[in-house]
């Protein structure tokens, strides 16, 4: 019996039943994942992204996962780079939804390769869909959180976002400032009740991870690939995990043990984490010749 209990009060504290959710980049990947176990969780949830092919398909995906709870499922066609854009989205969605409760700002992407070789345009899109996105997102729905006094914004990041690697320089770029930019939003919001949290997700197996690897120079594909700590994970494990961490108490939440091994790593030992990097870089050199 008190095993029982234990269940029902644990099933009490990750559940969102009934909880109002926005998540940016929901159409695919770990948006998509997130969406659907919030969806059969019996929460309120609008998914927003570019393509509106995707997203009606996410939210028939919805509709069946959620059982045929009385839920408001709905998807919304936005350009997070565009900050008016985000701004009628935000009201738009506060609108149907009956208010929010959770937004997670999950949109972005990567383009990997040396400095000198990426194209100008990379680094800018880099910083407008993975930093900006976040920003005109939150500076959106921050006014509905502090009138309410409440709610959380979960920011995913990258592990990326604390370390760094060959032909990531760019990409690495745009995830720290997610953080940084996390960092300052929690002690503004934390005045008014509002919890922010940044995900460290590592290599997750998502449409995006193949339009990624396409084409991924040779010397990051070793690198990667004989890298003891780069564990792959679905969508749906990543997803889990993440609505976990928007439910506890830390700001900064790693994702497995390959990620927190990397990220205390990071922290107190970082000239072992540059050795090792350097010692991986050295390695694919010498299969691979540099461009």
């Amino acid at each position: 019996m008190h095993l029982e209990n234990e269940k029902i009060q644990q099933n009490q504290k990750t559940s969102y039943a009934g909880k109002r959710v926005f998540i940016s980049g929901g159409s695919q990947g770990l948006g998509r994942a997130i969406a659907l176990q919030l969806a059969r969780d019996g929460a309120h949830v609008c998914v927003a992204a570019r393509g509106l092919d995707a997203l009606e398909q996410t939210v028939t995906e919805m509709k069946q996962a959620a059982g045929g709870r009385n839920t408001v499922l709905i998807a919304r066609n936005v350009d997070v780079t565009d900050p008016a854009a985000v701004e009628l989205v935000a009201a738009d969605a506060v609108s149907a939804l009956g208010g929010l409760d959770l937004l997670i700002c999950n949109q972005g992407f990567a383009h990997t390769g040396p400095v000198q070789e990426l194209p100008v345009n990379d680094f800018k899109q880099l910083i407008e869909v993975n930093y900006l996105g976040h920003a005109y997102l939150c500076r959106a729905f921050a006014p509905h959180f502090m009138q309410q006094k409440g709610g959380t914004i979960v920011m995913v990041s990258s592990v990326l976002g604390y370390l760094s690697t060959y032909g990531y320089a760019a990409y690495s770029a745009s995830k720290w400032a997610i953080v940084g930019f996390a960092e300052g939003l929690r002690q503004e919001l934390g005045l008014y009740g509002v919890q922010v949290k940044v995900i460290y997700p590592g290599t997750i197996d998502t449409p995006g991870l193949a339009q990624e690897n396409a084409d991924k120079p040779k010397v990051v594909w070793e690198i990667e690939s004989n890298n003891a700590f780069n564990v792959l994970r679905s969508a749906d494990e990543v997803a889990r995990r993440l609505l976990i961490a928007a439910r506890g108490r830390r700001f900064e939440n790693p994702i497995g043990w390959d990620g927190w091994f990397s990220f205390l790593a990071s922290r107190h030992l970082p000239w072992l984490v540059r050795m090792l990097n350097q010692g991986d870089l050295r390695k694919a050199i010498k299969k691979h010749t540099l461009p």
